[in-house]
Order: C-alpha cells, then structure tokens, then sequence
C-alpha cells in the first residue's frame, strides 16, 4: 500500500518558452515557469495536477505516499501538509524526502538516484514492496490498483499504443517481453533501424510510462551499479530496470494495460489536460 512520487525534476522542458501564439491563461503560463510543474493548477479551481494523482492512488487502495521533491521546491511540502491538517489527502499519509543534488551539478541526478536517494531517507521502506511512478502523468485508478493487487514481487505496466502517434510511442521505452509476460528488454527512443525491427517482429508494441512495483531488497543492489546514461549524464530507473532484466531474467513481471495516460511535459499539454481535469476531487 506504499507509493513514492518522484517529481523532484527541474521541468526544464515545461519552463521553455512557447514560440507560437497562444491563448493559455497567462496565470499558467507564469505557474509553467515557476512551480514544479506537477503542481501546476490544471484542476478545477486551480487544484494542482498532483492532487488528481494522489487522489487516483488513494481510491486504488494505496495509504502511504513518499513524495520525492527538489530540495529548492517550497511549493509541495506545505500544500500537502495543509491537506493532512486539515483531513483533505484523501486518507493518505505524505510523507516528504528531498533529491539533493551532488557537488559540482545544476541537476539531480536521475530517476534512480531520486529513488535511492527516497529509500536512504525512509529506511524502512527498504523491507518493503512500493509502488513507483512519476509525478508529472496522470496514471488512471486502474494502473495503481494492477499493481497493487500483482502477486510477483516485482513488475511493470506495459500500455497500449493503439491510436498514439508513432512519434509519441518512439519517443518512449518500448517493452521487450518473453512468451510468459517477463521483461526481456527496454528499448528507449528507437533509431530507424530498430523501429523498423520493431515493426517486423513485435505485432503489439508496448511501452513504459515509468510506473513500476518493487520489492526494496530486489531493486537496491540495481540502484548502486546503475551507470549514468551517457548523453543525459544522469541514472535513469529504465537503465536500471533493463540491466536488471538481462541480469537476472525472468525478475520483473508485464502487465498490459490499455487506459490513455495524459502527460505533462511541457506547455503544450496545458490546455488539454486542464480540459481532463475539471471535476471535484
């Protein structure tokens, strides 16, 4: 019933300028350029973008919620603290770490380290099973609660493609998988030499949106060899789960799942996911 929320990223992507015109509220738009973007508020009444993803765990089943932020962030903690004082998180228990970046870097220093970072500061999690996603896509009820209820021990979403743009489905992970639904491989951003393969060989093609479960004692060893990536300079959890997969086979479980997940990135998916947002939490 544990989740760990990683939003501790620098939304450099949602903090460029738009270069067209655009009919955005400026209110947003100065949100956009200053708040992490997953608080953002797209909501009705201008609830931040994170309530709808807590507010989705909550009603999955989840109780405890770490969530890992950046250490310049004032915005979260005090939000969400309001919310537990006042009986408004959706009986969620929130509880705040925070992604310090190494010496000598502007930026954290990836997905990984956030979770590693997350697992130092709450020990305990480290003999438990945790959920974790990041804080910037709206993941459906449904996907928590797959996961929640998923009796291997450690285990993926793997989503649908049907209807995406294949510049949106190449711009992922896709999922590799042998005949009994284990991870075989991650296949990030695919040059058109393996799009090509992919389209020959893989009749369903799957992708990850970066929300997993893991059992702490399995993961960690994975967490400390992961190599930065070597454009993005950073440790990133699909490096970590796709090391994992060629080391130990057979160790993380697929789930298929076909919901639309809508995607903050940048602010060109404000409009429409403010759209998706207007109801009461």
């Amino acid at each position: 019933m544990k989740l760990l929320i990683l939003a501790g990223g620098m939304s450099s992507r949602m903090k460029k300028n738009i270069e067209e015109n655009t009919d955005l509220d400026p209110k947003l738009i100065e949100q956009a350029n200053t708040l992490p973007k997953s608080m953002i508020g797209l909501g009705k009444d201008g609830r931040p973008f994170l309530d709808y993803v807590l507010y989705n765990a909550a009603q999955a089943g989840v109780k405890e919620v770490i969530l890992l932020l950046n250490p310049k962030d004032t915005v979260s903690q005090p939000h969400y603290e309001k919310l537990m004082q006042e009986g408004k998180s959706w009986g969620l228990e929130i509880k705040f770490a925070r992604q310090h970046i190494p010496e000598g870097r502007v930026k954290p220093l990836g997905t990984s380290d956030a979770i590693e970072q997350a697992l130092n500061q709450f020990p305990t999690w480290k003999n438990s099973r945790f959920i974790v996603c990041n804080g910037d896509n709206l993941y459906p009820v449904e996907a928590f609660k797959l996961l929640l209820n998923e009796a291997y021990p450690n285990a993926m979403l793997d989503w649908d493609t049907e209807g995406y743009a294949v510049e949106r489905v190449r711009n992922c992970a896709i999922i590799k998988k042998d005949e009994a639904g284990y991870l075989t491989d991650l296949l990030e951003k695919p040059n058109d030499e393996e799009w090509e393969e992919i389209l020959k060989t893989m009749p369903r093609i799957g992708i990850s949106w970066n929300i997993f479960a893991f059992t702490a004692a399995d993961l960690l060893p994975f967490l400390e060899k992961t190599p930065l990536h070597p454009i993005r300079n950073e440790k990133e959890i699909p490096v970590t789960v796709r090391l994992w997969a060629n080391e130990e086979p057979r160790s993380i479980h697929t789930i298929q799942i076909a919901d639309v997940l809508p995607d903050l990135t940048s602010k060109h998916d404000i409009a429409e996911i403010k759209e998706v947002l207007n109801y009461d939490i």
